[in-house]
């Protein structure tokens, strides 16, 4: 047999992937949901196995081999409008403490509600995320950046310049302001903190809650199997 030979994998060994590809995410979801924020790199490598295609077809999702991709997606994200005036991403919640403000993903704070169901190419293509300087990304973006490039399944040594400004710089620009009263914040003035957290991590957690709810409603027997 030639070395460069290829064998098509049964079908019921790309079920089974699927299965235990999807035990893996949700482990790490709860890997990250306990504190582990780095667990959303990992999140965005197996996003990326699950519904990315490469160019010229020389890799096939995973979803995409088992028809589970040309399907309607779970849409937790709201939409943003063409004439807001702030930084938005509609997949992450500002969670506020003492300590300051951070980035979570709408799942953190016990929203459980998806919004709606769209097709696949709206979903992984639509815009979710605008910066302070415009700059858009989608579900896709994302995805690959962290996956591709920032410790998923590569560490490139040289990033896009829109995303290393979301990823380390706070570009989406939401600070916490200190003072409690408004006679604090008048007899002296407000200290501003950045916000904490990766945002483009928080938005990994969300997006494997969208697709963990798309299999769950649409192949719940590749999720009963991991009950």
């Amino acid at each position: 047999m030639s070395r460069n030979s290829r064998v098509q994998r049964p079908r019921g060994e790309v079920k089974q992937e699927l299965v235990e590809q999807l035990q893996m995410l949700r482990h790490l979801c709860a890997v990250f949901d306990q504190g582990v924020e780095p667990a959303g790199k990992d999140i965005a490598t197996k996003l990326r196995l699950l519904l990315h295609d490469t160019q010229q077809g020389r890799s096939r999702s995973l979803l995409d081999q088992l028809d589970l991709r040309s399907g309607r997606f779970w849409d937790s994200a709201g939409e943003i409008t063409k004439n807001h005036i702030t930084p938005a991403c509609t997949l992450l919640a500002s969670q506020i403490s003492d300590s300051g403000g951070r980035y979570v993903p709408l799942v953190a704070t016990g929203f459980n509600d998806v919004i709606k169901q769209v097709p696949f190419v709206t979903w992984w293509n639509g815009v979710i995320l605008e910066d302070s300087s415009n700059h858009r990304f989608s579900r896709r973006d994302l995805v690959l950046h962290v996956a591709d490039t920032d410790g998923g399944a590569h560490v490139d040594p040289n990033l896009d310049a829109a995303y290393m400004a979301l990823s380390r710089s706070n570009s989406l620009g939401h600070t916490f302001v200190t003072g409690s009263s408004l006679e604090e914040i008048i007899t002296r003035p407000a200290t501003q903190t950045t916000f904490q957290g990766r945002p483009e991590l928080a938005c990994m957690r969300q997006i494997a809650y969208e697709v963990l709810c798309t299999i769950d409603n649409r192949a719940p027997e590749f999720s009963d199997k991991l009950r």
